[in-house]
């Protein structure tokens, strides 16, 4: 479906990756990782045509269509939200839109007619007379209910308009999709959503980015991994990439090691029998071994791990927090009502919920950022 050869790509003195050459194959799911300014968002781009290579080729099958998540939200402002989605395959899109404007403008004749014939062959050719049931399958299954789809897409804050152009680019069901940090601004069923649909629906060629470990291991058929200025494939999920990686830097530092302690096993014997006369043959054939030795270069990884301290101002007691009665609305939007729960000292709480739902205004209530309608809180 793709193949790469040779591929290099640079900013100035900074090399991101040299020399990668690979085939991406349909129907597998490639989750791209590494380390933030490893070159992820790059390589994307480069598969998508918006970027090119500092050397090298990526040849894409002739005729495939590659769909892309693209952060171009002023082009469908005023558009309602469902046009948007359709947007997603042009040619359907232009078909509808000329044959409305020639059924609005009411002129028949022999032109006309075949004009139209034409347009009701691109039509069904691009699945147009369920194209706005498809739309709609799709911005439902990402969280944005029915009685907006008609609404313009300006109405939605700047997550949801993320999910339309989520669902534009799946509603053009490429034969390769591009995606990058697809689970921003989703909650936790829309990822769930996103995950079986790509798995169940989708059977292209699929190259996405991700943070979310959970995302990748249930998606991922193979693992792209850049690192060490490489792009290295591997197959399975993250999990198994994980121990597959660990696995290869332990077998390298072990032959390092090895290698290592071999040389320095033999310059002991040349430094103490290179002048012996009875040695010396031996000290001189040892010393030729010793120069053909390779010594593997054990790279260092891009991947920083980052140290975390949070200083403690003062002991808890054993009950952390106490929440009676919270409640907080917006206008005439009740986004929480007689919220109680009480923690305690070594628990672990996780807020959970579709986006407006309340979680942030939660938090912002117990930091004394917001203040509640009514109820109380009490730190121990």
């Amino acid at each position: 479906m793709i193949a790469i050869q040779n591929l290099s790509m640079a900013f100035g003195v900074r090399l991101l990756f040299d020399d990668v050459t690979l085939n991406l194959n349909k129907g597998n799911r490639y989750g791209l990782i590494g380390a933030n300014g490893a070159g992820k968002s790059t390589f994307l781009k480069l598969l998508g045509g918006e970027d090119q290579p500092t050397l090298g080729d990526i040849i894409i099958q002739r005729g495939a269509v590659v769909g892309w998540l693209k952060q171009d939200l002023a082009n469908y402002e005023g558009d309602r939200i469902i046009d948007a989605i359709i947007r997603g395959k042009p040619p359907l899109f232009e078909a509808l839109c000329e044959k409305e404007k020639l059924l609005e403008d009411d002129i028949w004749n022999d032109e006309t007619g075949c004009r139209l014939g034409e347009l009701e062959e691109i039509i069904m050719h691009h699945d147009g007379y369920v194209a706005e049931t498809f739309a709609a399958e799709l911005l439902e299954g990402l969280g944005i209910p029915e009685a907006v789809h008609l609404d313009p897409l300006s109405t939605l804050s700047g997550g949801y308009k993320l999910r339309v152009l989520l669902a534009q680019a799946l509603f053009n069901q490429p034969d390769v999709l591009l995606l990058d940090e697809p689970t921003n601004h989703l909650d936790i069923r829309s990822i769930a959503w996103l995950e079986q649909y790509l798995i169940e629906e989708f059977k292209g060629l699929l190259v996405f980015i991700s943070h979310d470990q959970d995302f990748l291991n249930n998606l991922s058929t193979h693992i792209l991994d850049i690192d060490y200025g490489e792009i290295a494939p591997f197959t399975g999920n993250y999990d198994k990439f994980v121990h597959q990686k660990n696995a290869l830097g332990e077998q390298r530092e072990h032959e390092k090691l090895s290698a290592e302690r071999k040389i320095a096993k033999m310059q002991s014997f040349v430094d103490r029998f290179k002048a012996k006369a009875s040695k010396a043959k031996q000290a001189q054939s040892r010393m030729r071994m010793i120069e053909k030795i390779e010594v593997a270069e054990v790279k260092e990884t891009s991947r920083i791990s980052p140290g975390f301290n949070f200083k403690i101002e003062r002991p808890s007691g054993k009950t952390v927090l106490k929440v009676r009665n919270i409640a907080k609305a917006f206008e005439e939007k009740q986004v929480l009502n007689k919220v109680s729960f009480e923690l305690q000292r070594g628990e672990k709480l996780a807020l959970i919920g579709p986006n407006g739902i309340g979680k942030s205004t939660l938090l912002k209530i117990l930091m004394e950022k917001h203040q509640a309608d009514q109820g109380e809180f009490e730190w121990g």
